[in-house]
């Protein structure tokens, strides 16, 4: 999909404005706050009921490439997104009844990564202490 700009869009039926990368907010490192959400979120929305995740990972993988695209073009934290990627895979482990159990698994370039863990213990440690205040 695509929007009158010729960006490539993520894919979803809901309404562009709730996409993260949309909302007024997503600058600085709030912008990685969001980035996790979207990415979630685009994962979800092209593996839903798909009955073969290894066929649909060429879509999903689009999909996620877009959207990292959009935090780029839209300079929400160039100095975490730009030149980074993040690269999917089919994960096979056999579950606790010994019948194999797949899942996608995120490759994410380090960089981006270390950006992404480092945003959620803060975010983490602001709940925590929120939490704290209010008692």
């Amino acid at each position: 999909m695509t929007t009158s700009t010729g960006h490539a869009t993520p894919p979803g039926n809901a309404p562009a404005s709730q996409w993260g990368y949309l909302h007024p907010d997503c600058h600085g490192e709030n912008a990685l706050v969001f980035f996790t959400w979207d990415l979630g979120r685009v994962i979800e929305l092209t593996l839903q009921g798909q009955p073969d995740m290894e066929a649909a990972l060429p879509s999903t993988q689009a999909a996620v490439d877009a959207l990292l695209q959009q935090y780029i073009d839209r300079k929400a934290l160039p100095e975490a997104f730009d030149g980074q990627s993040i690269t999917l895979r089919i994960h096979s482990e056999p579950d606790e009844n010994g019948d194999d159990s797949s899942y996608v698994a995120l490759q994410t370039s380090p960089h981006l990564e270390q950006r992404i863990l480092e945003s959620q213990a803060r975010l983490q440690n602001v709940q925590q202490t929120s939490g704290d205040s209010t008692h």
